[in-house]
């Protein structure tokens, strides 16, 4: 993943003022699209899913028969516990309250064609008070410039409030003894990207202890935190989530990071 953050890093904008329009081709940033404005000023948090037709997000009951999208609510709840003002976190839970998208025809995922893509579907944008993300599903592989991989579940562009899935990775960790394991790895994944969109590790959330992997980028040095770097790819993932099912956990970030968060 060390090119996909490389990636990352041309695009991150998150030393904007708020009297500028960042744009990178024909994609229009908020300028409160910052770590500062999701942590300090905004009272509302909503993630809009939208998926291409033939690649929804799995919307069944995960732990304690709770619906599978909780787990990516729970986890956002907790990077804001403790703090003066706990914004309202709007995360939809069932299929209906998700957005459907025609078939794109598309196996392989620039930076650009997800970008292009939000643009065209997104409908809610940040605002001093409201911070919009956007989570898409597609069929295929994120291409890095230069190849496809088929390894990597999901992406975060840095700077931005875009999140892309890809589905056919997400589908190709699923075993036969356990076929909850890919719904788990797909919310896994999610909480990871958002985890970086918000500013986890040092990726715009200063670290109130040290605990980023410097040879990874923005992650966490602890393989059984959500943010290690190795729980990005496929079979990581996996084993991660194998993890976590066995502790009957809800939380995937460690103590390190939710202080980041709780405490900027």
């Amino acid at each position: 993943m060390k090119l996909f953050f490389l990636m990352t890093l041309t695009l991150l904008f998150a030393s904007c003022s708020k009297n500028e329009e960042v744009r990178t081709g024909n994609f229009s940033l908020s300028p409160y699209e910052s770590t500062q404005n999701y942590f300090k000023t905004s009272k509302r948090l909503v993630l809009d899913v939208i998926y291409e037709s033939g690649n929804a997000p799995y919307t069944d009951t995960a732990i304690r028969e709770n619906p599978l999208w909780q787990l990516t609510e729970e986890n956002l709840v907790a990077m804001y516990l403790g703090r003066s003002v706990l914004p309202e976190i709007v995360v939809p839970k069932k299929l209906e309250d998700m957005r459907e998208i025609s078939v794109q025809n598309k196996t392989s995922w620039t930076v650009d064609d997800i970008l292009a893509l939000a643009q065209a579907h997104r409908k809610g944008q940040s605002s001093e008070t409201e911070s919009h993300f956007v989570i898409l599903f597609v069929k295929g592989y994120f291409n890095d410039g230069s190849k496809d991989l088929a390894t990597t579940v999901g992406v975060s562009l840095g700077g931005t409030t875009i999140v892309a899935i890809f589905k056919d990775v997400v589908k190709s960790t699923d075993t036969s003894t356990n076929p909850l394991v890919s719904r788990y790895v797909e919310q896994a994944t999610i909480i990871h990207e958002m985890g970086h969109a918000l500013g986890l590790v040092d990726n715009g959330l200063p670290m109130k202890e040290a605990h980023k992997d410097a040879d990874h980028g923005p992650h966490c040095d602890n393989p059984d935190c959500v943010m290690y770097w190795l729980n990005e790819g496929k079979e990581n993932v996996r084993e991660f989530m194998r993890r976590f099912i066995a502790s009957g956990s809800v939380i995937m970030f460690d103590e390190k990071c939710l202080k980041d968060s709780r405490e900027f």
